[in-house]
């Protein structure tokens, strides 16, 4: 009978030992897919943003521009054409010709590397509100046929600089819809941004940055 209790016990044990290293096995299967699986998901980040309408914010854009061309970024801007949204990121170069890089603004792809002296921008058609600054009785009257406010609209405008603060901001109606355009003062230099005063969308990003020569 104690045999039999030892063989039983010795069974368990084996089973348990066997389970064990099925067991390690698998997570060492696990753990090479998790391995694998960070990278595709961080590049089916970037590929989503479109589909859930969020933008790069300027600092993203400077960055990707940065891997395609190395410099130093003087201007961003946000910009639309023929349906597609990108950044123009002009990046100057010592002792070379200064660039302009386009990306998706979705994305933060790469579509073009162009020199500066061979750029023109004639053709694109930039979303910048350029319409007379509004006085204040009459922003205070269009604030009531909009759904964000003016603190609503600087933070979105915000998110798109880095340790930015807003010096301005203006309720203008252009195109047929009301712009809050944004100016704000940034630790690099000034931005400008337009947002859309009902639907929050980033509509214009104009980022200079002060020369540091």
């Amino acid at each position: 009978m104690m045999n039999k209790h030892k063989l039983w016990i010795g069974s368990i044990s084996a089973a348990v030992l066997l389970g064990g290293s099925a067991v390690a096995a698998s997570s060492s299967v696990n753990g090479q897919s998790v391995q694998t699986s960070p990278s595709s998901t961080s590049q089916s980040v970037t590929q989503d943003q479109s589909s859930t309408g969020k933008l790069l914010t300027g600092a993203q854009a400077k960055a990707a521009a940065l891997k395609a061309a190395e410099g130093k970024v003087d201007d961003i801007d946000l910009e639309r054409r023929n349906g597609q949204t990108f950044y123009e990121v002009e990046i100057d170069r010592k002792g070379s010709n200064d660039v302009v890089v386009r990306l998706d603004a979705y994305t933060g792809k790469i579509l073009a590397v162009v020199d500066d002296e061979d750029y023109d921008d004639d053709d694109d058609y930039n979303y910048n509100y350029n319409g007379s600054a509004t006085s204040t009785s009459s922003n205070q009257s269009a604030a009531k046929q909009v759904k964000l406010t003016e603190a609503q609209a600087s933070a979105i405008a915000l998110k798109q600089v880095t340790g930015g603060k807003v010096t301005q901001i203006e309720l203008d109606h252009d195109d047929g819809r009301y712009v809050y355009e944004i100016e704000i003062r940034t630790p690099d230099g000034e931005a400008d941004v337009d947002v859309d005063a009902n639907t929050g969308k980033v509509l214009s990003l104009d980022q200079d940055f002060d020369d540091e020569d």
